[in-house]
């Protein structure tokens, strides 16, 4: 039997717990059963524990955020909808403290790096910049870029969704399931390189566009941005 390359993405959670049951039945359905998260499980408007049951549940892989790591450290807990140690169960706290940073996912003969920020650094980002905004680079990626030992990255931190493309590797950070602004998931199909985005609206969600990973400039890495950028135009629609 051919094995299923198609992994499931989930951006930062922010104990949306009833989204994350959304997401996760829906990949359930579809017979996904690689999936991934950023991070940033705690800290919302949900409930924490019923969040990380979830993910217990459908054996989804996940790394540390830095609301775990500030949760964890009773740090930072003046943001809204902070959650304290006391909101955490026994089990909870025990499966937030064996997180990892990052972790390497092997899919077929794909290896994927699945991290919050970027690698190890959790409040790391990228931005190739715009007419607004200038241009992050990152150092850090650019050695996993050079390395050539991951073909993806997958991250979160940022709550927006983005497609970077370098020559190496692709980064595709899966935004958050978290608000009102661009909220929801992602499947990545690894063999025909296809990402559909679904979002929530009111009580559910709805697809809302199937794209081919293969969009310009292609970089060589961060070093290379050159604040010309349309965030908008993340990748060419599937022909």
């Amino acid at each position: 039997m051919r094995e299923n390359t198609t992994i499931g993405l989930l951006g930062d959670i922010h104990s949306e717990d009833v989204r994350l049951a959304q997401a996760l039945e829906f990949f359930g359905d579809h017979d996904i059963s690689t999936i991934l998260s950023t991070g940033d499980i705690v800290d919302g408007p949900g409930c924490p524990n019923r969040c990380i049951e979830l993910l217990q549940q459908f054996n989804v892989k996940s790394v540390l955020g830095n609301h775990e790591r500030w949760l964890l450290s009773n740090r930072v807990r003046h943001i809204p909808m902070a959650h304290t140690l006391d909101d955490l169960s026994l089990e909870s706290k025990t499966y937030l403290q064996a997180l990892p940073k990052s972790r390497c996912v092997q899919v077929g003969n794909t290896t994927i790096l699945l991290c919050h920020g970027i690698a190890d650094q959790d409040m790391a980002k990228v931005w190739p910049g715009t007419e607004h905004m200038p241009a992050e680079r990152n150092l850090d990626l650019d050695r996993i870029i050079a390395e050539k030992q991951c073909q993806w990255l997958i991250n979160g931190h940022l709550h927006f969704r983005t497609l970077l493309c370098f020559k190496t590797l692709t980064l595709v950070n899966a935004g958050t399931l978290t608000g009102s602004r661009w909220p929801g998931f992602m499947t990545l199909d690894l063999s025909n390189k296809i990402v559909r985005v679904y979002e929530f609206a009111e009580t559910s969600y709805q697809f809302i566009r199937q794209a081919r990973v293969d969009p310009q400039p292609i970089w060589q890495d961060t070093q290379s941005f050159d604040a010309n950028w349309d965030p908008y135009k993340l990748v060419n629609p599937v022909k």
